[in-house]
């Protein structure tokens, strides 16, 4: 038999699960406690508990979240057969090699970034350390310059997107996009800004800063 045929019909009492492994996904919004535990591995044949708290639910009532997964190891060598060569790993970038280079680097990129953004205090700090963390190493600079070839606003673009996940719906990512670059970056920066200061901004008119106003301060 080839080992690609070998196939586990239940994890729960097969004995060719070794464990699983835990495989975060590998993008800019995951949070730094789920790319801490990629590469965790546990024993035995029953799946570990989800990581984090389920945000959806399959039809069969299994709970997940989009920031990773438990992946089941299989004891190739232990059934005789060669184990297969390392595969591929999807990722905010397209496909990398698992435990390559590129992976192990783009991981190590990731956790800096998240750790910048989770901890710094105010977006002007995270975009001083984002600027030192652009340089430090072979590594995040190849990575760094991947963001910045497929956006031209990087890295504005990623606290656009987060003023826009915290403005009322219907508001807009473009209008998120000229409130940020007119330099009212976040929730608390427009809900103090004037009318006037808000309406000369081409695009936001009056209905929108009402909404904001009264959406975001209940």
């Amino acid at each position: 038999m080839n080992p690609d045929q070998v196939f586990v019909s239940s994890y729960e009492d097969s004995d060719l699960i070794s464990g699983w492994r835990y495989c975060a996904t590998l993008q800019l919004r995951t949070p730094l406690v789920y790319l801490e535990r990629d590469g965790e591995f546990s024993s035995g044949p029953q799946e570990p508990p989800l990581v984090g708290p389920a945000e959806s639910h399959l039809p069969d009532g299994t709970g997940f979240n989009p920031y990773g997964t438990w992946v089941v190891v299989i004891d190739h060598e232990g059934l005789g057969f060669i184990p297969p060569a390392p595969g591929q790993r999807a990722t905010q970038w397209g496909q990398i090699g698992i435990g390559s280079e590129e992976e192990r680097s783009l991981i190590s990129f990731l956790k800096s970034f998240r750790y910048i953004v989770e901890t710094a205090e105010s977006i002007d700090q995270m975009l001083a350390e984002l600027n030192e963390l652009s340089a430090s190493t072979p590594g995040n600079r190849h990575w760094w310059a991947r963001c910045s070839e497929e956006d031209p606003l990087w890295p504005d673009s990623y606290f656009i997107g987060q003023l826009w996940i915290q403005l009322p719906k219907g508001v807009g990512h473009s209008r998120a996009e000229k409130l940020y670059l007119a330099g009212f970056r976040t929730i608390e920066e427009i809900l103090t800004a004037s009318d006037g200061d808000l309406l000369r901004i081409e695009g936001i008119g009056k209905k929108a800063i009402n909404k904001i106003r009264t959406e975001c301060q209940t």
